[in-house]
């Protein structure tokens, strides 16, 4: 993140041009809030965040056994397919908050939306 907003570098191919080039996917922070205490930790926020894309590690706090409101996994995500929302553990249904991007309809999960529902 640069300031408030989300600076994506891409791999140079034959061809690219920047001006018509579409972010496809992008690196993100997401909490996993309302977690019991028993999911705050590095194995389940991995799992967790398998759900959401691809899940590259877990903030500091959680590498180191500390418990907080909520689990941060840093997840690589497809911009192209709607975001995750919510989840299911054991039938009860929880919220993820994506860091930093504010263009997520909480209806359809897409990104890039101008108003915050459908």
């Amino acid at each position: 993140m640069l300031g408030e907003t989300y600076l994506t570098i891409m791999r140079w191919y034959k061809g690219f041009n920047p001006w018509k080039s579409e972010v496809k996917s992008t690196l993100i922070w997401v909490q996993l809030l309302e977690l019991p205490i028993e999911f705050i930790n590095k194995e389940a926020a991995m799992k967790i965040g398998t759900l959401i894309g691809k899940p590259l590690r877990v903030d500091r706090a959680i590498e180191e056994g500390a418990r907080g409101k909520f689990a941060r996994v840093w997840v690589e995500v497809d911009l192209m397919k709607p975001l995750l929302s919510k989840y299911k553990i054991e039938g009860i249904e929880y919220l993820i908050q994506y860091e930093g991007l504010d263009n997520i309809c909480t209806d359809c999960g897409r990104y890039g939306k101008p108003t915050a529902r459908c």
